[in-house]
C-alpha cells in the first residue's frame, strides 16, 4: 500500500529540518539554548532573529509562548510543521493533529536538562552521541524504538496503532538516555537531574526504576549544587547494592556544565575525600 503525504506540507531546508528535530525531541526550546546548540560563534540577538523568523507568519515553524513580560519566550512546533516533518520521517509521533503544552511548572528543571544535553553532546569526550530525551521516553519512544525509526526498520502505523508502552507500570522515566563512543567504548547512560532536593521515596524510587528499566546503563545523577550532590552521594550509597555501585556517577550542575565530561563524576563505590 502507497503511503500518501498530508496536503499543505511547509517547505524546509535540511539546516532547519535538523533544528526543528531536536527543538521538538525537547518539547520547546528557548532563544539562550538555541544559540548555544546551533550558532554558539553567533549573537543571542540573532538567535532570536531565527527563531522570531521561524515563527513568523509567513514561515509557521513556531508557536510562541510567553507566560508574562518578565519571562522568556519558549518556541514549540505548529501542528504543520510536526505534520510536514512526519510526512518527510524525520520525526516520530503519536498524533500529528496537534502541537506539545508546556507545564509551566517543571519548565526550568526540563530547560536545565536541555542545557545538560547540549554540554555533553559537544563535549570532545563523547563521540556520536546518541539521545532519547525525557519527553521521547514517555511518549513511548523507548531506545531501541528510536533506533529503529532512525534506521528506517520500524513500521510506524504498527507502533501508532498497537499503543506499545515501554513504561507499562507508569514509572517514572529518567531525564534522558544516550549512548555514546567514549575512549573507544559503545556505552549507555542515562541522566538524572535533581532540580530540587529528592526524599528518600524519591531516590529508592530513581534507584528501583533505573535498575529495573536499563540495567546495563551508567546511570548519572547531576545535582544543582555541590552540597545537594555530596548527599545525593550519601544518600545512593544506603540505597544502592555494592555490588552495583560502580555504575553510578554523581556531581554537580557547574561541574557538568563548565569541565571535561570524563573529569567531573564520583564513582559511587568510591570514598568520599
Amino acid at each position: 500500500m502507497i503511503e500518501r503525504k498530508p496536503r499543505n506540507l511547509l517547505e524546509i531546508t535540511e539546516e532547519q529540518e535538523e533544528r526543528l528535530v531536536w527543538i521538538h525531541s525537547n518539547k520547546f526550546i528557548v532563544p539562550e539554548l538555541f544559540n548555544k546548540k546551533f550558532i554558539p560563534s553567533q549573537s543571542y540577538r540573532h538567535a532570536c532573529r531565527i527563531l522570531n523568523e521561524y515563527a513568523s507568519p509567513e514561515v509557521g515553524f513556531l508557536h510562541v509562548q510567553q507566560d508574562n513580560i518578565f519571562q522568556r519566550e519558549n518556541y514549540y512546533l505548529t501542528a504543520q510543521t510536526i505534520r510536514t516533518l512526519d510526512a518527510n520521517k524525520k520525526i516520530l509521533v503519536r498524533s500529528t493533529k496537534y502541537p506539545v503544552k508546556i507545564n509551566s511548572n517543571e519548565k526550568d528543571h526540563d530547560l536545565i536538562v536541555q542545557t545538560l544535553r547540549i554540554s555533553f553532546e559537544a563535549s570532545e569526550d563523547l563521540k556520536n552521541v546518541f539521545w532519547v530525551s525525557d519527553f521521547e521516553l514517555r511518549s513511548g519512544i523507548s531506545p531501541t524504538i528510536k533506533s529503529e525509526f532512525l534506521e528506517g526498520k520500524l513500521n510506524k502505523g504498527k507502533w501508532r496503532s498497537n499503543g506499545f508502552n515501554p513504561n507499562p507500570k507508569g514509572r517514572r522515566t529518567p531525564d534522558g538516555f544516550f549512548e555514546a563512543d567514549l575512549d573507544g567504548e559503545r556505552m549507555a547512560f542515562t541522566l538524572e537531574y535533581e532540580h530540587k532536593p529528592y526524599g528518600d521515596k524519591k531516590i529508592s524510587d530513581m534507584v528501583d526504576n533505573l535498575k529495573d528499566g536499563y540495567p546495563h546503563a551508567f546511570k548519572l545523577v547531576v545535582s544543582s549544587g555541590y552540597k545537594k550532590a555530596l548527599r545525593m552521594i550519601r544518600a545512593l550509597k544506603l540505597k544502592v547494592k555494592a555490588e552495583d555501585q560502580e555504575k553510578w556517577f554523581v556531581t554537580d550542575l557547574e561541574k557538568a556544565t563548565t569541565q571535561s565530561f570524563k573529569g567531573i563524576w564520583h564513582q559511587l563505590d568510591k570514598p568520599l575525600d
